[in-house]
């Protein structure tokens, strides 16, 4: 843990729970909605094996690309858990639409999201993972998500951006994988952000380097409440996409203000994420 202990922090909600996201582009009957579990390695929760073999394949793919991630050193495995899977990790899970319609009996889901009650969540089972919150399972579960490698949509760590007395603002890192991108995945994955973030403790968040040329994701920030505080020009020395050389590339510090833009249940879908400022 890069930071150590986070002070101050508190998880508002308890046990975080299990959410599902509509997909909203392409879906399909074997693609129809997101399962975000949440996962808390210092409360012991553990990941299938390969579902960690996966991961760490895709991060350091992410890192040769050399577009979005600043690191430039394909990370060993251990590398990779003590960067990625040291405090808070958010896990989206693709469910077909008769998964969806057992578990969400409504007809749709709105943009921002359902929680999983317990009695949904207890016919859930996923895989072989060790995760606390999806302990329920037993035998008699109705919904079976047992190739967690395969069936992925994206994953996110949250963790403090800065020690101390600044440890209550976080930091997110973003992976879909290559073959699911395009379908808008991205676009749950940073909703999703605007629940876990400030249910896990935190009051706001600071992205350090969104690089300028990453288009999609400065305007989904935007779009979402994220402000652009500063430019830091020639922050990275990108590869050029399509190959041919690498370039400069500015990028932004993007900060969010989970008080004004961090979501939770108890408040009213007015608009994305928002909510009353939480009291001091």
């Amino acid at each position: 843990m890069a930071y150590g202990k986070v002070r101050g922090i508190s998880k508002l909600l308890g046990e975080i729970p299990a959410r599902i996201y509509p997909i909203e582009s392409n879906a399909s009957e074997s693609r129809a909605a997101i399962l975000t579990v949440p996962v808390d390695f210092n409360a012991g929760d553990e990941l299938d094996a390969k579902l960690v073999e996966k991961l760490h394949h895709d991060f350091n793919e992410a890192i040769d690309e050399g577009r979005t991630y600043p690191q430039e050193d394909i990370m060993d495995v251990e590398a990779y858990k003590n960067y990625f899977m040291s405090y808070d990790l958010v896990l989206g899970l693709i469910l077909t639409k008769a998964q969806l319609e057992s578990l969400h009996s409504t007809s749709g889901v709105p943009k921002l999201g359902v929680p999983l009650s317990e009695s949904q969540l207890s016919n859930v089972k996923v895989g072989s993972s060790k995760i606390r919150a999806l302990s329920q399972s037993s035998a008699r579960a109705s919904i079976d998500l047992p190739n967690q490698a395969d069936t992925y949509a994206f994953v996110y760590y949250i963790k403090p951006n800065y020690p101390g007395r600044s440890s209550h603002l976080c930091n997110g890192g973003f992976m879909v994988p290559s073959g699911a991108r395009g379908l808008g995945l991205g676009r749950i994955a940073a909703r999703s952000f605007c629940f876990y973030g400030p249910a896990v403790g935190y009051r706001g968040s600071v992205f350090n380097l969104v690089y300028a040329s990453n288009e999609a994701s400065v305007r989904l920030w935007t779009k979402l409440g994220f402000t652009n505080v500063g430019r830091i020009p020639e922050a990275g020395r990108l590869k050029k996409v399509g190959g041919g050389g690498e370039e400069y590339a500015d990028a932004w510090v993007v900060h969010g203000d989970f008080r004004k833009i961090g979501y939770r249940d108890n408040e009213e879908q007015g608009g994305v994420g928002l909510v009353t400022p939480a009291a001091s």
